[in-house]
């Protein structure tokens, strides 16, 4: 036989049963009236579906098709026995509602092949006017109310999809769990109750923990008390606690100082808290007229940052420290404790990002390997993403704003690997009508703020948008790119590309965005690294937001940020995960 035509029969094989997969998951998802206690099942089941659609759409599509039918029929002969698999957990969910059948009226399966049947059955659940619905209906019911059932059959999907996705690369199995987290955001507080409890019962860490950090955001900002788990559900144990349950607020003299206490060493001051050493980010505002007018607004407000940084976010590769509580220096002044990291010698304090681009000694051989700086480049633009997905606005994104410790046994080998990033001193929730508080007014700090909303600007009028988190986060890349701060000239010629920079004109970056310095990026750090710079500094994405990009889209609520996400991923985050040296 031919080994296109057999490899082709086989990729027609596969795409018989997948397709068929996908409608068992469809008639499930299609019963209405699904019982209010399983709801986390349900949402189970949506996780699990769009987890295969999205492999799907990327391993199935006819490029693939053409591609692996001629040179690689032994891999679609595996995606058959994935797919046999899942499809078997179905039928074999499915003996119950064939043993109750007679019942309740099913209609009789005949000679049908499968696949036929489901379609049946498929179309019977969508059509109330057959009359075999109401039995049908019955049955479905009667099948999803048996708990225990249900959970073996989704966590056998969830296996099968686990396969799936080991037969994928490692950065494309973090771009769909990104996708994935997208997808699933939300801010409907018992939507995120479900989420939690299906990512629980699948063991999805990441879904679990952006849930619970969104969950504390939206909280927040209901004035319904915090909604209770259905009953017979079982959420996670490390659920999000209110105020009452878990006062995160320190008192000064709770801590051993290393020094002054206050302000100093650009807003930190190092601390021991319970034999542990800790850092104190203090959180200031050019005006604080709000926090005087709306103290228990404030207030409000730093304790949800507090315990959504207080969390585990390592399944979201988040790159910051761990919030221990906060501190009130004065009424209007109030600063995070940070745990240092465990690879940190106790006492030491961290160096800055801005320190380590502007230090007048650096030589061409203290330029960091392109490697390096790649990861550095990775962590943080995943970690300004995260954020942005779980609700909440940095606004001072900027190279003072991210820390490093040396490495383990040295003094002053910083670890680029390992970057924190602490300013969330005028962060805020990314909620409609939200008070923005104005940072404070610095020429130097000004150049990584958006034009629309700097300290100096007279046209900062209108809200602080995602977007604009973005636009700092390509300054930092640009800067990364070519190891220079780009408000720093010094007194030699550098080797490398810099902006002519000239702190009276407000618009010197973007004058050199389209040409320049930043076009000059490619030789450096690639095509992809150059153009995830220029997505971030165009204001494309300020047009996206507002729904005037290619295909933007406009309107408010949840999907225009997950459009938006989506727009970010593939622009920025998956362009940047690719570089490598």
């Amino acid at each position: 036989m031919d080994p296109t035509s057999l490899g082709l029969g086989v990729v027609s094989a596969v795409l018989q049963t997948y397709n068929a997969v996908t409608k068992a998951y469809d008639v499930y998802l299609s019963v209405k009236d699904f019982p209010s206690t399983y709801r986390e099942l349900r949402t189970a089941f949506m996780v699990e579906r769009y987890r295969l659609e999205q492999w799907g759409d990327q391993m199935l599509s006819e490029q693939q098709q053409l591609e692996q039918s001629q040179h690689n029929a032994a891999v679609w002969k595996l995606f058959q026995a994935v797919f046999d698999a899942m499809w078997a957990a179905f039928e074999e969910s499915n003996k119950t509602l064939e043993a109750y059948g007679h019942v309740v009226g099913v209609p009789d399966t005949g000679d049908m092949s499968d696949l036929e049947l489901l379609e049946k059955l498929q179309i019977s659940v969508t059509s109330p006017k057959k009359r075999s619905i109401l039995g049908l209906a019955r049955t479905i019911k009667f099948v999803l109310r048996d708990k225990k059932k249900m959970e073996a059959l989704i966590k056998e999907l969830s296996y099968w999809n686990d396969s799936l996705d080991k037969m994928t690369s490692r950065l494309e199995q973090e771009s769909a769990r990104r996708r994935l987290r997208v997808k699933f955001s939300t801010g409907n507080i018992d939507e995120l109750h479900n989420l939690r409890a299906a990512a629980a019962l699948l063991q999805h860490q990441d879904l679990e923990k952006m849930a619970s950090a969104r969950t504390v955001i939206e909280r927040g900002y209901s004035d319904e008390p915090p909604a209770q788990p259905p009953d017979g559900a079982t959420l996670p144990s490390e659920t999000a606690t209110t105020a009452a349950e878990n006062d995160f607020r320190l008192e000064m003299n709770q801590l051993a100082w290393q020094g002054l206490p206050f302000m100093t060493d650009q807003s930190r001051a190092m601390a021991t808290y319970r034999g542990e050493g800790i850092i104190v980010d203090w959180r200031l505002c050019r005006d604080d007229t709000w926090r005087r007018q709306n103290p228990r607004a404030f207030r409000q407000r730093t304790e949800n940052l507090t315990r959504v940084l207080n969390s585990d976010l390592r399944a979201l590769n988040v790159a910051v420290l761990h919030c221990v509580g906060y501190l009130d220096q004065s009424s209007t002044v109030t600063g995070y404790a940070f745990k240092i990291p465990p690879e940190a010698t106790p006492g030491q304090k961290p160096i800055t990002l801005h320190q380590l681009l502007t230090n007048p000694a650096m030589k061409p051989s203290d330029v960091p390997d392109l490697g390096d700086r790649f990861e550095l480049a990775k962590a943080l633009t995943t970690t300004v993403f995260e954020i942005l997905n779980i609700g909440w606005l940095h606004k001072n994104i900027q190279p003072k704003n991210v820390l490093f410790w040396p490495k383990k046994g040295t003094r002053d080998r910083w670890d680029l690997s390992k970057p924190y990033l602490v300013g969330f001193d005028i962060s805020r929730p990314n909620q409609p009508g939200e008070v923005s508080e104005k940072p404070l007014s610095d020429p130097d700090d000004d150049i990584y703020r958006h034009p629309h909303y700097r300290s100096s600007s007279s046209s900062s009028t209108g809200p602080f948008l995602p977007s604009f988190d973005m636009y700092s986060l390509g300054i930092m890349l640009f800067e990364i790119g070519i190891w220079r701060n780009v408000g720093y000239q010094g007194s030699r010629r550098p080797s490398r590309p810099t902006l002519e920079t000239h702190k009276s004109d407000p618009n010197f970056i973007e004058k050199v965005v389209m040409d320049g310095p930043v076009m000059d990026l490619k030789r450096h750090m690639g095509v992809k690294y150059r153009d995830a710079v220029t997505a971030c500094l165009s204001m494309e994405l300020d047009r996206i937001w507002e729904g005037k990009g290619d295909g933007g889209v406009g309107g408010k609520g949840e999907e225009r940020l997950k459009f938006f996400q989506g727009e970010v991923q593939t622009r920025v985050v998956d362009a940047i995960a690719v570089c490598s040296a």
